[in-house]
C-alpha cells in the first residue's frame, strides 16, 4: 500500500495508490493524417493497424479525421496484423495496401519493417510512438511522438508530495491523459520529401484543431459516422468515456480487418494464397509430385526432388523406399529397382 503503481493504457483502477496513465497521442496522429493525405498522389491511404483495441481505433480514427478534413474525398484502407511486432507480416500487409493504390501508409505497429518495405515499394509512410525517419529515411513524411517524460515528472511530483490519486473518473477521464497542451504528445520534424505547402497547412491546421474542445483539441468534436453508418456524434465533443471504449473506424475507412500471412494459414498438404479479389487467403491442395513450401512470406507448391515422391495432399516429400527409385523430379511414386 505505501508503493504507487502507474498502469500506462491501462483502464481499470481499485486502490488510491494505483493509477491508469497515457499520453493523448491521437492528437498528433490527426495532424499525421492531415499530412499525409496531402501528400497523396493517388487518393488512397494505407493503415498498418497492430492489435485492435480502443487505444489503436482511436488513434487510427483520428489519423483517418485528418485526412479527411484534408481531402475529404480520400480513401483509407484500414488492414490489422494482430500484432505488435511480426515483421513478415508486416511487409506482407504494406505490400498488399500498395497493391490497392495506397502511396502513403500509417504505420502503427512497433518495429521498423512496415516503414522500409513503404521504401522499397517507392511509397510513403507516416509513423507513430517516435520519430521513425531516424531509423528508415525521409520516406518517413512525419511521425506522431510520445514525451513520457512530462507525464513521469508531474506523476514523481505529486507522489512526492502525497497528492497522487488513482482513479477513472465519473465520465471516463483519467487521472493522467496529457496531450498537445503540456508537450505529452508532438508531431516530429517533416521530412524534406514535403512539400513547404504541405508543411504550412499542417501548421494552420494545427492552430485551427490543437485547442478548445474537452481535451485541449477538437479533433473528435465534429460530426462522426462510422464505417458502418453508425452516427457516433453530430459534432458534440466526444467524452473520455467514448474515447477510451471506441472499437469502431470513420466512415472514410474501408476495414479489411485481421490479415494473415499465405504461410501460416493453411492446413499440411496445402498451400495458401492471395486471393486478390476477396483480398483474403485461400488455400489450394498441392498435386502429386508437389508439397507446400513455406519460405516466411510467400506459400507455394515445391516439385519433390529425384530419389523421393509425393502424392496429393501430402506435407513433404518420402525418400523413395530401399530397392525402389525415382530418376526425375514430381515423382508420384517410386519404381522398383531392376534385377
Amino acid at each position: 500500500p505505501n508503493t504507487t503503481f502507474l498502469h500506462i493504457s491501462g483502464w481499470k483502477t481499485a486502490t488510491p495508490n494505483f493509477g491508469v496513465g497515457y499520453t493523448r497521442l491521437y492528437q498528433p496522429m490527426y495532424l499525421a493524417g492531415y499530412a499525409a493525405a496531402l501528400s497523396s498522389q493517388t487518393g488512397v491511404l494505407g493503415v498498418l493497424g497492430p492489435v485492435p483495441i480502443p487505444e489503436t481505433y482511436r488513434q487510427i480514427s483520428a489519423w483517418v479525421l485528418g485526412a479527411v478534413a484534408a481531402r475529404p474525398n480520400i480513401t483509407v484502407h484500414v488492414a490489422w496484423a494482430g500484432s505488435w511486432a511480426d515483421p513478415p507480416l508486416e511487409e506482407f500487409v504494406v505490400t498488399q495496401l500498395r497493391n490497392l493504390n495506397a502511396d502513403v501508409v500509417a504505420i502503427r505497429t512497433s518495429t521498423v519493417k512496415g516503414h522500409l518495405t513503404a521504401s522499397n515499394l517507392g511509397i510513403f509512410s507516416t509513423g507513430s510512438s517516435s520519430d521513425f525517419r531516424i531509423v528508415a529515411g525521409e520516406s518517413v513524411l512525419v511521425s506522431a511522438s510520445y514525451n513520457w517524460g512530462s507525464l513521469y515528472t508531474e506523476v514523481a511530483l505529486r507522489v512526492m508530495n502525497h497528492t497522487f490519486e488513482g482513479y477513472v473518473g465519473p465520465n471516463g477521464q483519467r487521472n493522467w491523459w496529457p496531450g498537445w497542451d503540456t508537450d505529452a504528445v508532438a508531431l516530429t520534424d517533416f521530412s524534406f520529401m514535403v512539400p513547404p505547402a504541405v508543411v504550412r497547412a499542417v501548421v494552420n491546421e494545427t492552430q485551427q484543431v490543437m485547442h478548445g474542445g474537452l481535451h485541449g483539441d477538437t479533433v473528435f468534436c465534429r460530426p462522426i459516422v462510422t464505417n458502418t453508418g453508425q452516427l457516433v456524434t453530430n459534432g458534440t465533443c466526444l467524452e473520455d468515456s467514448v474515447l477510451l471504449s471506441m472499437t469502431w473506424l470513420p466512415s472514410a475507412a474501408i476495414d479489411h480487418g485481421l490479415w494473415v500471412l499465405p504461410s501460416r494459414f493453411c492446413e499440411a498438404g496445402w498451400f495458401g494464397f492471395w486471393n486478390t479479389s476477396s483480398l483474403s487467403v485461400s488455400c489450394q491442395l498441392c498435386p502429386g509430385g508437389f508439397v507446400p513450401f513455406n519460405d516466411g512470406a510467400a506459400s507455394y507448391c515445391a516439385q519433390c526432388p529425384a530419389s523421393t515422391y509425393a502424392t496429393p495432399g501430402l506435407a513433404a516429400c518420402v525418400p523413395c523406399p530401399a530397392g525402389s527409385f525415382s530418376s526425375w523430379n514430381g515423382s508420384v511414386s517410386c519404381l522398383p529397382c531392376p534385377a
